[in-house]
């Protein structure tokens, strides 16, 4: 019986450090300056500014998500020793979604009260954090960390899990709560 290919996690990390730093830059480019003519006045010039205010929101809640969802990815690498497949394809399902985020995003600040781009921006950032929960939890099952900080394992797999839980209340509110 061949033993399964165990690879070096260098390549899957600057890979994925690539995707969030793009991603995350991206979501700036939403933000779209308004057409103001340059003899407008500075209350015409702030009232089309303010009028941007859920662009702005959602922009600035996602970056601080992704932020957050990469210091987790960035952590959880920490501990992992080395990959096999399973978890290069779960690291790659898990980069599909991060690199879906600039559309969710812009779905969900366009639509904001609208019932399917709550439930897309949420379900987006569930399978995030689900992917980024598996990766892990098949990391630790498969004997592929490095388990000399066996407290600091425990916590962080309490919060890996707890990021999935939270988003998973998030769509389940957009879902029952939203106007349809």
């Amino acid at each position: 019986m061949r033993s399964p290919l165990m690879l070096g996690k260098s390549r899957i990390e600057a890979l994925s450090d690539g995707v969030f730093s793009i991603t995350m830059t991206l979501l700036v480019l939403k933000l779209e300056v308004p057409e103001v003519m340059h003899h407008s006045s500075n209350a015409e010039m702030l009232r089309q500014l303010l009028a941007l205010g859920p662009e702005f929101a959602t922009y600035v809640v996602t970056f601080l998500i992704a932020g957050g969802f990469w210091f987790l990815h960035h952590v959880t690498f920490h501990f992992i020793r080395h990959v096999d497949g399973v978890v290069l394809w779960l690291n790659l399902l898990f980069l599909m979604f991060v690199s879906l985020l600039p559309f969710s995003a812009g779905l969900m600040s366009h639509l904001l009260i609208h019932p399917v781009s709550q439930l897309f921006y949420f379900g987006n950032q569930l399978a995030i954090a689900v992917l980024l929960n598996a990766h892990w939890l098949y990391a630790r099952r498969r004997g592929l960390l490095d388990m000399t900080d066996a407290a600091r394992i425990r916590r962080l797999t309490v919060r890996v899990g707890s990021t999935a839980a939270v988003f998973a209340a998030c769509l389940t509110a957009a879902y029952f709560f939203a106007p349809m």
